[in-house]
């Protein structure tokens, strides 16, 4: 009998008093996620609805539009969401692309006459110093009143130029560009 209780006490009875914890901790976690979820979401649309107006300073409001996503690079490049301006102002497209640390987010502006007026990174795996360089506003800058670029590939792209050592960088920041500036044309503007 005493070897019975033996072994319950020694393998049986921590093995219980793991699990015991963990489904405390699981239980913590999820109550937990629960009450930071609808936080986070909230703020990451106030967030995003900033930069729409930083970019398109002259909108009113936006709403989503409903369009097909444009797309390069068989899907690697594409639109993530593209909003309108309510007074017509003009739009602004998110566009997911890949990067030299993963993917990027950037935010395009363009006006309703088909011009950029501002492009902005949201979301970025990119090396701190190198790649970053890419979306400092100098190079960004660039872009600003652009209507056309030539290449979606930034090197044969004579309207910009890429930041030297940030190339893989500065070329998902121009493919971004370009995809947004092709969405634009894709909906025939803005109505």
């Amino acid at each position: 009998m005493e070897t019975k209780n033996s072994a319950f006490k020694d393998f049986i009875s921590p093995v219980l008093v793991l699990v015991a914890i963990c489904f405390a901790v699981t239980f913590a976690l999820a109550f937990t996620y629960g009450i930071t979820s609808p936080i986070i979401a909230e703020n990451t649309a106030k967030a995003a609805s900033e930069a729409r107006k930083e970019l398109l300073p002259d909108a009113d409001n936006f709403t989503e539009a409903d369009a097909k996503p444009y797309t390069l690079e068989e899907g690697k490049v594409y639109v993530l969401e593209t909003y309108t301006a309510d007074n017509g102002a003009g739009m602004v497209v998110t566009v997911i692309t890949n990067s030299y640390g993963g993917n990027l987010t950037a935010m395009v502006g363009i006006d309703k006459d088909g011009a950029i007026t501002g492009v902005k990174v949201t979301d970025h795996a990119d090396t701190p110093g190198v790649g970053t360089k890419a979306q400092e506003e100098g190079h960004l800058n660039q872009y600003r009143g652009l209507t056309e670029l030539t290449s979606d590939q930034v090197k044969m792209d004579a309207s910009v130029n890429a930041v030297t050592g940030a190339t893989v960088s500065s070329g998902a920041i121009h493919k971004a560009v370009y995809c947004a500036l092709e969405q634009y044309k894709e909906m025939g503007g803005v109505k």
